[in-house]
Order: C-alpha cells, then structure tokens, then sequence
C-alpha cells in the first residue's frame, strides 16, 4: 500500500473530499442501514453545536444510552475493578440506566479447563462467557478493565454494540495515553 495517512501532507480527505482508498461507496452502504444512522446522529449530539469537549467519557456514555434507547445496559468488567464497577452500576442507574454486570470470571471456568497444558486449579478470567451472557441480555455493552487478550476474545464474540470506557493500565491507573507520551526506546 503506497498511500498513508500518517504521511499525507495534504489532507484533501478532509479538507476536499477526497477518496484515496476507494471507500465511499462500500461507506455509504454501512451508512444506509436505519440503525447505523440512528447511530451517526446520537453521536452528532455529543459533539455537534460546540457541545465536543464538554462531556466526559462516561457522562458520553450515559446520554450516548439514553438518545439510542438502550434499556439494559451490560457492564463487562475486570474483577480487580468490582468497586469501580459498583460505582458505575449507582450512577448509571440514578441516571435511568437498568446496568446487568458480568463480572470477568462469571461461569466457574478454571485455566486447565480452558488450556490442558495447565495444570492450575484457579478459576480463571472468562471473556468469552461474559460476551455470551452479554449477548443474550444487554442491549448495548461498556467494558471496563478487560485484560488485553481476553479484551480481543470478548470483543470478537460480542454481538451487540459497545464501548470501551476504561482499558486496563494498571501502570499508569488506566491512562494508556500517559503509557504512549512516557513510551522511549
């Protein structure tokens, strides 16, 4: 691939409309779709009028549920994180919100269940039973604190919409852009 956007000097995407990679059309189809547009304008609500920058994530999140008309909001979250969980589950509800919580080692499966080359009898992390629990009673998912890994198993068996609020960084409190600012060679 010779283009890149990284090394784009122009930006004519941006400033004229430009298709360097041939996407409009495929795009346009996505954005046929009702659900995908209902999608585009509870987003455009968050941002437009001068109203980008005045949220916080999470307040996002709240109104993001509400103008979409999600009613049972799943809340996939690491078990090291339960209290921040909890917190979440007393805001969201205060705002309306019926939060369903799947906690990261829902289902009582053990690491030598999952992997026979370990002989572990510690129950283990279970992305995949969360996102099948999820899939079957949320609306809309956020996720909070996943382990990178077991994020990437969640995310490809979720079949519902979802978010991301908080990734894990136990380094740096769960602020990966500290991580990328302070990264050196």
């Amino acid at each position: 691939m010779k283009l890149n956007c990284l090394d784009c000097n122009t930006k004519n995407c941006r400033k004229n409309g430009a298709d360097c990679f041939g996407l409009k059309e495929k795009s346009l189809d996505v954005y046929g779709d009702e659900n995908t547009l209902t999608t585009v304008r509870s987003s455009g609500r968050l941002v437009d009028d001068g109203r980008a920058g005045t949220l916080s994530r999470f307040q996002e999140v709240i109104e993001f549920c509400t103008l979409q008309g999600y009613k049972k909001i799943g809340l996939a979250y690491c078990f090291g994180l339960e209290s921040l969980a909890m917190n979440i589950r007393e805001k969201m509800s205060a705002s309306g919100l019926f939060l369903i919580p799947a906690r990261c080692s829902m289902g009582g499966v053990k690491e030598s269940d999952i992997d026979p080359e370990k002989k572990s009898e510690v129950y283990s992390c279970n992305p995949a039973g969360q996102a099948v629990f999820l899939n079957e009673n949320a609306d809309f998912v956020i996720e909070v604190g996943l382990c990178l890994g077991h994020d990437v198993i969640f995310h490809q068996q979720l079949k519902v919409p979802f978010t991301v609020l908080i990734v894990k960084d136990r380094v740096n409190g769960h602020a990966p852009l500290k991580g990328i600012q302070d990264y050196s060679v």
